[in-house]
């Protein structure tokens, strides 16, 4: 019996482990190459964040983001995960048209790091991701919840859960859409 109960406690010890590996679960910034983290810029209170993406991640907090969103006028924000397969997740090249053809801004901010710069090449703006350090955990699920109930009124907050696209007109939320779908006419 007590051979049993320590195999069974290895196996629950090992699938933890892969759960934390696992790319979403954390940001999976210390798991990066040393190039790739040198691409990500921790954005300070006094650091202007460029207009134009330049290849750089730029790792940010929810009052720099309604900042950013304040002189943008017309934004859409796009939480976006690079591993997603759902139909509510579309390739960064797609938005980036759409936004692009109904002179729409959009920031795309990646809720975790891994396979993250496949994609960045196709964005006009930087982007974005949560400063785990300023929000003190790397766990997606944590920083995301407190980034979000920062940059977004208590009384739409709850709206706009498990929803991945956020229309601003400047830094006021006017909708959110849970599929891409319903942002195109």
């Amino acid at each position: 019996m007590k051979r049993v109960l320590v195999f069974l406690s290895l196996i629950v010890l090992f699938q933890a482990c892969a759960i934390i590996h696992t790319p979403g679960f954390n940001s999976g910034y210390k798991r990066l190459p040393a190039d790739e983290q040198g691409k990500i810029c921790f954005v300070s209170s006094v650091d202007e964040i460029p207009d134009q993406n330049n290849g750089k991640i730029m790792a940010i907090t929810a009052n720099q983001l309604s900042v950013l969103l304040a002189r943008s006028g017309s934004t859409l924000l796009y939480l976006w995960s690079p591993h997603c397969s759902s139909s509510v997740c579309i390739p960064l090249k797609t938005i980036q048209d759409f936004c692009d053809s109904v002179n729409l801004n959009l920031y795309v901010l990646t809720e975790y790091y891994t396979d993250a710069f496949l994609q960045n090449e196709f964005l006009s703006r930087p982007m974005l991701s949560v400063n785990e350090f300023y929000y003190k955990t790397s766990y997606c699920n944590s920083y995301m919840k407190r980034f979000l109930s920062e940059l977004i009124p208590n009384d739409q907050l709850q709206s706009v859960s498990h929803h991945r696209f956020l229309l601003f007109s400047n830094e006021h939320l006017v909708q959110s859409y849970e599929k891409a779908e319903d942002i195109f006419p």
